[in-house]
């Protein structure tokens, strides 16, 4: 083992001779070697040099102290510890040094050989371990900057005190919004942050946790967080390092299988209903009209009224029967490369008296060029239509309409500014007969997703109740030059 190299920096010779005197009896004396250097400018040499392990500097250095030399130490990036030799009375410079970067502090009345042993191994230790909490941190560093997965770091307040490139990529942040934000501000759920804050503080780590989070532009991404709290060495802060899984596409296929099953137990129970009410159905029509010829009711106004009010449920009755039954079935597609503006002109212009009896005022935002998709024409345009006829419904004043292309496909958003959609109605939005409104059967979304999810496409929404709503429908785009040389 080689000895550790020591540096006395002190312009008196007469405290090297004792300082000499202290380390010969330290009882481990061979494993120190001692050095002396009298004026400032060689010792800040040496310690450029990297020429000792560790420096011990007297305070008073002729026209310069102990805290110059520190200082330009610290500032010239020397690793090796110094240690800084006081008098006594000198309170206000050992802790001005400890704040400064020195390792540790002594004075000089009161250096024994075990006090300075024991200082000059803390030091080094010290030092040793800073070394491999620098290594740790470069290699953390690395790792958080190159992950491709996106990587926060949060305080237990909340704070966002970092988050990797990945991170900003995933959720569209620039670095310097992402660190003006409240980590809660990332959850679409409020009371899932608390539930996330809580699990960690008790276990001090948390796996898959399971939720929503919004982007920049208020998407929501399905993601799977699994973090570990971490406090620092001085016992004053507790960090988070959250690392952020996309579990989008797991999570919109299970969503996409769910709806196959359901579509197809709702196609199997609509040819049951059928089969059942249909028959029936078929006897109480011609009942009515047989009871309409012996009644003679076109001469009885009383038997007329009931009998049209039969008649009317009858048919209201029908029409129900035969919306379910159509909505189950899977039509065949007339998919062609279609330009998206007329799709959505078509739209528009089919609901042009709703809108203007309604006051609505709408907006469109296409491309500077045209986008092209796969799709059935008249199907889309019923799909557009719907949607625009539910911001209709919603009381929405403003439906601002815009088209852009998002990698392979083409989206299409739909924007109002009415009622929204009350939290406890979401996760039923897309199911056959469910409504809160007082007419209409609720098949229009229902319908309006599957024949997207034909097209191999998706939609989206996000809403907050009396905040209007945000439809974002995704379309394979289509390269119809390509298509048209085929």
């Amino acid at each position: 083992m080689k000895p550790v190299k020591v540096l006395l920096v002190d312009d008196d010779e007469d405290d090297y001779i004792l300082t000499k005197d202290i380390f010969n009896e330290i009882p481990q004396r061979e494993n120190y070697k001692l050095s002396w250097i009298n004026n400032y400018e060689e010792a800040i040499n040496a310690m450029l040099k990297s020429h000792y392990d560790i420096y011990l500097v007297d305070y008073r250095l002729g026209k310069h102290t102990g805290i110059d030399l520190l200082h330009e130490a610290i500032k010239s990036n020397v690793d090796e510890p110094i240690i800084i030799l006081t008098g006594k009375g000198d309170s206000k410079v050992d802790e001005e040094a400890l704040e400064i970067g020195a390792a540790d502090y002594l004075v000089k009345d009161q250096i024994n050989p075990y006090a300075i042993e024991r200082s000059l191994r803390y030091a080094l230790k010290h030092k040793y371990n800073l070394k491999a909490l620098r290594e740790s941190e470069t290699k953390f560093r690395i790792i958080f900057e190159r992950s491709k997965e996106p990587f926060l770091i949060m305080d237990s307040l909340g704070g966002i005190r970092d988050m990797n490139p990945a991170g900003l990529k995933f959720l569209g942040y620039s670095k310097e919004e992402v660190l003006s934000l409240n980590g809660t501000q990332l959850f679409h759920n409020a009371k899932e942050s608390i539930e996330f804050a809580d699990i960690i503080d008790k276990n001090g780590a948390i796996n898959d946790f399971q939720t929503d989070f919004i982007s920049k532009d208020h998407e929501v991404r399905k993601v799977s967080v699994s973090a570990f709290l971490q406090i620092d060495q001085h016992a004053t802060e507790e960090l988070y390092y959250c690392i952020v899984h996309d579990i989008s596409g797991r999570v919109e296929s299970e969503k996409a299988s769910v709806n196959a099953e359901k579509i197809a137990v709702t196609e199997r129970i609509a040819k049951s209903l059928a089969n059942e009410i249909t028959n029936p159905l078929s006897n109480i029509n011609l009942s009515l009209d047989q009871l309409n010829i012996e009644l003679d009711a076109n001469n009885n106004e009383s038997v007329k009224l009931y009998l049209d009010i039969l008649k009317n449920n009858f048919d209201r009755i029908n029409l129900l029967i035969t919306d379910f039954v159509n909505s189950t079935q899977v039509a065949d597609l007339n998919i062609q490369p279609r330009a998206l503006e007329v799709i959505l002109d078509e739209s528009v212009s089919a609901l042009s008296a709703e809108l203007s009896q309604n006051n609505v005022n709408l907006q469109k935002t296409y491309s500077e060029t045209d986008i092209f998709v796969n799709a059935d024409y008249e199907c889309m345009v019923d799909v557009f239509s719907h949607l625009f006829t539910n911001a209709i419904e919603a009381n929405a004043s403003n439906i601002d309409i815009n088209v852009f292309k998002a990698g392979e496909f083409a989206v299409i958003e739909v924007k109002d500014n009415g009622n929204g959609i009350a939290e406890e109605h979401k996760t039923h939005l897309f199911e056959p007969f469910f409504t809160t409104k007082s007419k209409g059967f609720g098949l229009g979304l229902p319908n309006a997703q599957k024949s997207i999810l034909s097209h191999n496409g998706k939609l989206e929404f996000y809403s907050k109740e009396g905040e209007g709503a945000v439809f974002k429908v995704y379309l394979p785009s289509s390269n119809q030059a390509v298509l048209w040389e085929v």
